[in-house]
């Protein structure tokens, strides 16, 4: 799936989200964020976070890289978290520390966080409000999650059902950078319509522009009802 960031307009960076099925059942997704040439001479970025999740005797495995590259700022870490087993390391490269530590049953990671709430709008099971366990560098933090009911919305792939879903920071270490304001997610389809982030200049938009199937373009509005 591929996403134009704009702010108050101006189109300044993509997001580029990817999920494929490797051999032995392996799951590798990825989210990169990167500006536009022209203004990378004034503020460059270029994140990638990716999660590769792996079947082991404890239950599922996420492995979390995250490499983050903007101007005055680094960071280079990695993220293993075992949901069932309720444990996670986390390893920074830039100050060349480890910590282990347990997390709640269940907790997810950026990236799974990011998929749940599309699979989830498009399975009916975001009706309920409620809280979610995100562990995010070397920590847990928990989330509210705020919920709308489905309305019509305008896409640039013509109106669509969508619900609205705000993440709630309950920790004060959460998302100090890039806070999440609010998610546009589609009520038919996995699909993350629009994604407002506030960030230290000003608010920008994630808007989902196209996506492929193996490779292949794959319509984003559903094609319109037989009369």
């Amino acid at each position: 799936m591929e996403y134009d960031i704009t702010w108050i307009g101006v189109s300044v960076g993509t997001m580029t989200v990817n999920s494929e099925t490797l051999d032995g059942g392996v799951l590798l997704r990825s989210i990169r964020i990167r500006n536009r040439p022209w203004i990378s001479a004034i503020y460059s970025v270029d994140n990638t976070v990716e999660c590769v999740i792996e079947p082991t005797p404890e239950g599922p495995r996420h492995t979390i890289s995250k490499q983050m590259t903007e101007k005055n700022f680094d960071q280079d870490d990695t993220l293993v978290i075992w949901p069932d087993a309720g444990k996670a390391v986390w390893s920074n490269a830039v100050s060349n520390t480890v910590h282990t530590f347990t997390v709640p049953k269940g907790a997810r990671d950026f990236v799974s966080f990011f998929f749940d709430l599309r699979e989830a709008a498009a399975g009916g099971q975001l009706k309920a409000e409620g809280d979610y366990q995100l562990v995010m560098d070397g920590a847990v933090h928990a989330l509210e999650l705020k919920t709308g009911e489905p309305k019509r919305i305008r896409t640039p792939h013509g109106r669509m059902q969508a619900i609205r879903v705000r993440a709630i920071s309950k920790s004060p270490t959460l998302f100090t950078r890039n806070r999440p304001k609010a998610v546009w997610v589609s009520a038919t389809e996995p699909l993350v319509l629009f994604a407002d982030v506030k960030t230290r200049f000003a608010t920008v938009r994630a808007t989902l522009v196209s996506r492929t199937v193996d490779g292949e373009p794959v319509a984003i509005a559903p094609p319109p009802a037989p009369r």
